[in-house]
């Protein structure tokens, strides 16, 4: 079968729930990518964040096959060891008081889950921990909570209720490139209007604050440090527990372990995925002790959470990271690619904005540096063409116009430059 068949059949069979570059691939190895014809791509969006060590890792490769060979399956019912000691693993490297993890299949459960964590754990105090606060422009999910707390729109639309869960309010996100405000007041302006938030939108009875450190999909918005500072004074006197949802932004991903760690943030829980299994699907939540003891029995399960192989290839997965200094590569290339579209950026107005931090990086396009209209179209076509091109980047924005730079961590110099001089190219043709 060649590509046109595949994806006839697959539009006959598969629900079309998403819209989905017209490649299909067939194999991968540490950056590259090749579709069913042979064509090579540059993977700079690492199937969104997730194969941080690259494609194919020999390691990953071989930790799964050694585990399927032993068993593949014992359901959440049993204990098996690459569960404890991937869960004893991430007590080590998460930040503050995160000891107890709970494990399941997707960023999506994992968010899920930390909301039954902070209702439970309010029921545990009297309370019913009504109200949850999320950020606008954010990403948590499309299920249920998850899809409620999602700051967007766009994935609202035609869900009811579904998308929209009593108790769930959102609070301004701080979107500096967009405000009028220096990045210090636009910090502190978002933070303090959470207070109002509680006070004209909520009963005063929060079980919770989620928020990603960097917005991935909103935009590869970046709060500022005021913000941050800020938003934890206010979280700690209305004794509002902290989530963070890094999903995305976990596992090397912001040239830090965590993206928590750039500000010292140390979170009541944290949702983590995508780079966690380096392509296999899991989820976790980690939570402090207390939090956890609120647990009893039949209140958590996963027929799938914590399987074996995809907790053994999680724990390989993070040992590659810290043993072939992928972080501090993260941080390395990172700077490259930023160094070189703000270059770039002198010569070529349509570039708005520039923002990341490690291999997060996002290019904002824009049709007036003044008016910082969007430029969608603009955006779009340079991923068409950049495809074209032999480069694989996302899109990503409220309104569709950053280009996402979200390579595997293990992407070499001279990749980075390739990608730069594509992205160059195709500034110069449009």
């Amino acid at each position: 079968m060649d590509s046109k068949e595949i994806m006839k059949s697959d539009k006959k069979y598969f629900v079309q729930g998403y819209e989905r570059v017209p490649i299909v691939l067939t194999e991968g190895k540490g950056t590259l990518l090749k579709d069913l014809e042979g064509n090579e791509y540059i993977d700079c969006f690492a199937g969104i964040s997730v194969s941080n060590v690259g494609h194919a890792h020999g390691r990953l490769v071989e930790a799964a096959s050694e585990q399927m060979s032993k068993i593949i399956h014992t359901s959440g019912r049993f204990f098996n060891i690459p569960q404890t000691l991937l869960v004893e693993k991430l007590a080590e490297i998460t930040p503050g008081d995160l000891k107890f993890t709970y494990l399941c299949n997707s960023g999506t459960e994992a968010v899920e889950n930390a909301v039954k964590l902070v209702k439970k754990y309010a029921f545990s105090r009297g309370k019913a921990g009504s109200a949850l606060i999320a950020l606008e422009c954010s990403f948590h999910g499309r299920l249920g909570y998850s899809l409620s707390l999602t700051g967007q729109a766009k994935y609202k639309k035609g869900f009811s209720t579904y998308a929209n869960a009593p108790g769930v309010v959102h609070a301004p996100v701080p979107y500096c490139y967009r405000s009028k405000l220096s990045p210090e007041e636009c910090g502190v302006e978002a933070a303090l209007a959470i207070e109002k938030v509680v006070d004209r939108h909520t009963a005063g009875d929060v079980a919770a604050f989620i928020m990603e450190p960097i917005l991935g999909e909103g935009g590869i918005i970046i709060p500022p440090d005021s913000y941050f500072k800020t938003l934890t004074k206010i979280l700690r006197e209305r004794e509002i527990l902290f989530i963070l949802d890094e999903v995305q932004t976990g596992f090397g991903r912001t040239g830090k372990m965590f993206a928590s760690e750039h500000w010292n943030l140390t979170p009541d829980l944290m949702a983590l995925a995508k780079g966690l299994g380096g392509g296999m699907p899991i989820g976790a939540a980690i939570v402090t002790s207390e939090i956890a003891n609120c647990v009893a029995f039949g209140d958590f399960f996963s027929t799938y959470g914590g399987n074996p192989v995809c907790s053994a290839v999680a724990l390989e997965n993070i040992a590659i990271i810290q043993e072939e200094s992928l972080v501090d590569n993260s941080v390395k290339i990172g700077k490259h690619f930023k160094d070189g579209l703000k270059d770039m950026q002198q010569k070529n107005p349509i570039i708005g904005d520039i923002r990341g931090k490690g291999l997060m990086i996002g290019i904002e396009l824009v049709k007036d540096s003044q008016t910082k209209t969007p430029a969608s179209n603009e955006a779009k076509k340079m991923v068409e063409y950049l495809k074209n091109e032999g480069v694989i980047i996302g899109l990503g924005g409220i309104y569709g116009n950053v280009l996402r730079l979200q390579p595997p961590l293990c992407i070499t110099e001279d990749q980075a430059t390739t990608v730069l001089e594509k992205i160059e190219q195709g500034l110069n043709i449009s």
